[in-house]
């Protein structure tokens, strides 16, 4: 239904173009009229002419066309009814035509409107990179489980990467590296992709982060991951994301970066989780 309302009253007749007809209508039919009594009275008079002896043409053209005139203004009352009836009937097919755009435009509004809510929605989500808690604080050691899951949302058969870890690190400054791949917001904003980060190392006030805690093990990265942080599960797409910049561009990368996310001054029992934002950027959310 909506696409034969579009059809009628963008593709066939706008009102511009309805408005338009209704006129040239009019016109031709007054033409036509006009037409009708002028070669019915010139007929007559030319007859009226010849039998009088008149050859001279040009009178006869014009008392004809007088004549015509003249009849035109007498029969208006006759005429007017039927000019009524066409300009009602124009009145009403401008006023559909106008209802019918009136009703796309709407529905074009509200397609839009549809459009922007669901984009909005998407990027308005976060998903979560990493638990974090804070077991213990012991001369100046921090102790921290650490929860992490990641699936692959495009292959429901590729299993999660989901690993539950305890490290223990000097300083109550808690700092996680994290590596974040940023698509673009049309991108995200019509679901074809998230933004992803992944946490690869621990460090802190007092432990520089080339002597941090890495978090993924030799046997949790593919042999083939030249990068030393990818999880298998995002292995061949962020990967091939990291060293094809034409395919990178392609799936609508707009940034790959390295990210730290702190919290100073932990203590035992804190809670945290950091996520990654679809509008860009991590959060560090307490729990």
């Amino acid at each position: 239904m909506t696409s034969n309302l579009e059809s009628l009253s963008n593709d066939i007749l706008t009102l511009d173009f309805a408005a338009k007809g209704v006129l040239l209508f009019i016109l031709i039919f007054f033409c036509g009229v006009f037409g009708v009594f002028f070669l019915h009275t010139y007929y007559k008079n030319s007859l009226l002419a010849r039998s009088a002896g008149k050859k001279k043409r040009l009178p006869v053209v014009f008392v004809s066309l007088c004549e015509a005139l003249g009849k035109i203004i007498s029969n208006f009352l006759i005429l007017l009814p039927i000019l009524g009836g066409i300009v009602i009937a124009a009145g009403v097919t401008l006023g559909v035509f106008k209802a019918v755009s009136s009703v796309n435009q709407f529905i074009d509004r509200e397609k839009e409107i549809k459009a922007l809510t669901i984009a909005i929605n998407y990027l308005n989500q976060s998903d979560k990179t990493l638990d974090l808690r804070v077991r213990s604080v012991i001369d100046g050691a921090v102790t921290l489980r650490l929860d992490y899951k990641a699936t692959d949302p495009d292959d429901s058969s590729v299993p999660p990467v989901e690993w539950t870890k305890t490290i223990t690190i000097q300083g109550t400054e808690i700092h996680v590296d994290c590596m974040v791949f940023n698509f673009s917001y049309s991108e995200v904003g019509a679901g074809r992709q998230r933004n992803i980060a992944i946490p690869y190392r621990v460090f802190s006030n007092t432990v520089a982060a080339v002597d941090g805690i890495a978090l993924f093990s030799e046997d949790e990265i593919a042999p083939e991951d030249d990068y030393g942080f990818i999880p298998v599960v995002y292995r061949e797409r962020l990967a091939r994301l990291l060293a094809d910049a034409d395919y990178a561009r392609d799936m609508g990368v707009r940034s790959v970066n390295g990210s730290d996310v702190w919290r100073a001054n932990v203590r035992t029992g804190d809670r945290f989780r950091i996520k990654v934002e679809q509008t860009g950027g991590l959060t560090l959310e307490m729990l």
